[in-house]
């Protein structure tokens, strides 16, 4: 492309003489992409917060790496803890048994996932010690058959600080008057409170020792949980524990536990994605609109301008340039709008909230009371390089139409 098709293509688009209609579909062609792009932007933004919350969340309750070994039971445990925790990668790791059971407390029962900890070395894994609301996780340990619950098993349970539970463990003693459950008193020594439903109402801690004695694990545990100094390292740590400790272990990290749900929500972002651009797709529209009104105005001076040189090749240039500037206008209003209101989402949505006089979201529901925001580089590009393609695929067939105009009678005509 020369630099008289650039000059033209600017002139016609500054043009006075064009009616007061096409000027319209011209600004509303570019307000119409700004807006779409924008809205992609917040949505991308909104999506990757929510991912990024949704990891943080469940990676402060599950360790990145899992190590067990057959039926879920590990043994030689304090052997591989003091290796494992030799490795470059390793920023700490904590052993813990797992086990069902149903709590009581009154008349109400509710089922559980109990599991056994050591809480000098659970907070190098897991960040149940900052989520402590009520009482002190330190007493699980220090004093026999302490219980931490979540706040909303005891809100579900009325349960309180100091109040004794009943652990019905469904594990069988054999005695004189039969089979019996294996039960034991636990009193409620601290409340936890992740801001998620399916930990805060369904898991409870209890010290390691009195969890083994419960489900008969004796020295061995369920397993040993791995925090890294790089959570995205997981996978290379689990290929590292089979071929340098032992093929035999069973290895289970961050991505494989919550697998499904990721790509739930990458699935979604996806599709989201590709909706919002249907958006900037029938913006475009209007861009197409917008030439063939100046196609028509500027008859004449295409025919002038073929008559004294220009090719047709040239033509297209200078109306693919028009519909590409209205579309780039489009494109940087819209990143400009979409970033502002990413950046400034949380505010927003506080001053709608203060004026409705509600929440708009509720944790209990949503598993967060604020709306998070990230707005990812790789989006902005994928958004502003689709837009800027369907921007210059609609100036193709108006261009053509204007290429085609024949100076001889169009000049006759006029």
């Amino acid at each position: 492309m020369n630099k008289i098709s650039f000059y033209i293509a600017y002139k016609f688009l500054r043009s006075k003489k064009n009616s007061r209609f096409t000027s319209i579909i011209s600004k509303s062609s570019i307000i119409g992409i700004s807006l779409g792009i924008a809205a992609i932007i917040v949505v991308m933004s909104i999506m990757n917060g929510f991912h990024s919350e949704m990891r943080n969340k469940i990676l402060s309750m599950v360790s990145h790496v899992i190590i067990t070994e057959e039926n879920y039971t590990l043994k030689n445990w304090k052997e591989l803890k003091y290796k494992i925790d030799k490795n470059r990668l390793v920023s700490g790791s904590a052993p813990y048994v797992e086990g069902q059971a149903m709590i009581s407390f009154g008349n109400n029962v509710h089922g559980i996932q109990v599991k056994g900890i050591i809480p000098k070395y659970e907070k190098d894994v897991t960040s149940l010690k900052d989520n402590i609301i009520e009482g002190s996780l330190n007493e699980i340990g220090n004093k026999p058959y302490q219980i931490s619950i979540g706040k909303d098993l005891a809100r579900k349970m009325n349960l309180d600080i100091g109040d004794k539970i009943t652990l019905v463990i469904p594990r069988a003693n054999s005695t004189i008057i039969g089979i019996v459950p294996r039960i034991k008193r636990f009193e409620v020594s601290s409340i936890f409170n992740f801001g998620m439903q399916q930990y805060d109402k369904n898991m409870v801690f209890i010290d390691i020792e009195e969890a083994q004695l419960l489900y008969g694990t004796g020295n061995n545990i369920t397993g040993l949980r791995l925090k890294l100094h790089d959570l995205f390292r997981s996978p290379d740590m689990s290929g590292i524990i089979k071929s340098n400790y032992k093929s035999d272990y069973i290895v289970i990290d961050w991505t494989m536990m919550n697998k499904n749900f990721f790509n739930a929500l990458q699935m979604e972002k996806t599709m989201l994605m590709l909706l919002m651009l249907l958006i900037v797709l029938v913006a475009t529209f209007n861009i197409i609109s917008s030439l063939f009104m100046v196609v028509s105005e500027k008859k004449s001076d295409i025919a002038i301008l073929k008559t004294i040189g220009m090719t047709s090749k040239n033509i297209m240039q200078i109306f693919i340039l028009q519909g590409t500037f209205l579309g780039v206008c489009g494109i940087i209003l819209g990143l400009l709008l979409g970033l502002i209101i990413s950046f400034n989402l949380d505010y927003i949505v506080k001053f709608i909230e203060y004026f409705l006089g509600q929440s708009i979201l509720d944790a209990d529901i949503y598993m967060i009371s604020s709306v998070p925001a990230k707005v990812e580089l790789l989006d902005l590009l994928y958004v502003s390089a689709a837009s800027f393609v369907l921007a210059v695929l609609a100036t193709i067939y108006p261009s053509m139409n204007a290429a085609k105009t024949r100076p001889a009678e169009t000049l006759k005509g006029n």
